[in-house]
C-alpha cells in the first residue's frame, strides 16, 4: 500500500512538471527579438523577463549593450521605477552599480508583476485533471472488488489479473463455479471526457494569459464569425499588456545606445493562415468542434 502511495504521489509530481516545462516553454517564446546585440543571449532573456517580471538593459565598456537581472537600490521614482540599481550575472562573476539614464528596464507586462506563478497555478491544474482521468481510465479495465469463497481466492485472482493484463482469452476450470463469485462493485463511471472538456478551458485560459489565441470548444448552436472574434477580446488584451512594454523598452534601448533592436509577436504560424478576412459566410460550429484563431 505504501509503495502504491509513493508510486501515486510520483506519478502526480512527474505529470505537473511535464505541464509546467511544456507551458513555460512556449511562455517563453511567444516573442521573437532581431539584432539583438553578440552578448545577450536570447534565451535568457525571455527566461527572466517571465520569471522575474523585467531585466535591465545597460552598455559595458567591454562587453556592449547586455541584460542582466538587477536588484533596486534606494527609492523608486513618482511612478515606482528604479532610481539606481545593481545588475548582477547569475554566477556572480559580473555586478555593477547603475545610475538613473545608465540603463533601460524592460518589463514581461504592463503590470510589471511576474507571471510565472501564474503559469504554476495552470499547470497544476491541468496536471490534476490529467491525473483524475488516468485514474478513471484505469479504473475502466475491470470491477475492483469481487466476492468469492475461499478456496477460490487464486483462481479468481488469475481470471481479473488476465483482464487486467488486457488477454483477450481468459480460460476457466470445471471446479470454478462462477455463481460462486459476485460482483461487489461496478466500474467506476467514465468520466473522462467531461473531465478533458474543463483540462481544455483550462489550458485554453492559459494561452490566452500569454496571449496565444487558440480557442477549442464544444458548442452545439451556430457561432458567427463576429461572435468568435468578440470571444478574443481577452487574448488580444494579454498579448498587447506583454508586447507593449517590450516595444517601449526597445525604442528607448535604440534611442539610448544606438542599436537597432526589433521585437515581434512570434506565432509560427504561416502567413497565408493569419489572414482572417471580413467574409460574409457564417461559420458553422458543430459539437466537438476545434476552432484555431490567430488574432493579428
Amino acid at each position: 500500500m505504501e509503495r502504491k502511495l509513493v508510486n501515486s504521489q510520483l506519478s502526480n509530481w512527474k505529470t505537473y512538471e511535464m505541464y509546467k516545462r511544456q507551458m513555460l516553454t512556449l511562455a517563453e517564446n511567444v516573442f521573437e527579438f532581431e539584432n539583438l546585440p553578440e552578448y545577450i543571449d536570447t534565451a535568457f532573456l525571455n527566461k527572466k523577463l517571465l520569471r522575474d517580471g523585467s531585466i535591465a538593459f545597460f552598455k559595458d565598456e567591454v562587453l556592449g549593450v547586455i541584460a542582466l537581472p538587477y536588484t533596486v537600490l534606494g527609492t523608486l521614482d513618482i511612478y515606482g521605477r528604479p532610481k539606481k540599481i545593481i545588475a548582477t550575472a547569475p554566477n556572480g562573476s559580473y555586478r555593477r552599480t547603475l545610475n538613473y539614464g545608465e540603463f533601460v528596464i524592460m518589463y514581461d507586462n504592463n503590470g510589471r508583476y511576474p507571471i510565472y506563478l501564474d503559469i504554476l497555478q495552470y499547470a497544476e491544474r491541468l496536471a490534476m485533471f490529467q491525473r483524475v482521468m488516468d485514474i478513471n481510465i484505469a479504473q475502466q479495465k475491470t470491477p475492483r472488488f469481487w466476492k468469492t469463497t475461499s478456496d477460490k481466492e487464486k483462481s479468481v485472482r488469475d481470471m481479473v489479473n488476465n483482464v487486467d493484463g488486457f488477454e483477450n482469452l481468459v480460460i476457466t476450470y470445471d471446479d470454478i463455479d462462477l455463481n460462486d463469485t459476485t460482483l461487489v462493485m461496478e466500474p467506476a463511471p467514465y468520466i473522462s471526457d467531461k473531465v478533458d472538456l474543463n483540462k481544455d478551458k483550462i489550458y485554453n485560459e492559459f494561452l490566452r494569459l500569454i496571449g496565444i489565441a487558440n480557442l477549442s470548444f464544444q458548442k452545439k448552436e451556430r457561432n458567427i464569425k463576429d461572435e468568435i472574434q468578440a470571444m478574443q477580446g481577452g487574448t488580444i488584451a494579454s498579448r498587447f499588456s506583454r508586447y507593449e512594454p517590450r516595444k517601449k523598452a526597445v525604442d528607448m534601448i535604440n534611442e539610448k545606445f544606438n542599436i537597432n533592436l526589433k521585437v515581434k509577436y512570434y506565432d509560427g504560424i504561416p502567413s497565408s493562415l493569419k489572414n482572417f478576412e471580413d467574409e460574409e459566410n457564417e461559420m458553422e460550429v458543430e459539437e466537438n468542434d476545434t476552432i484555431w484563431l490567430l488574432c493579428k
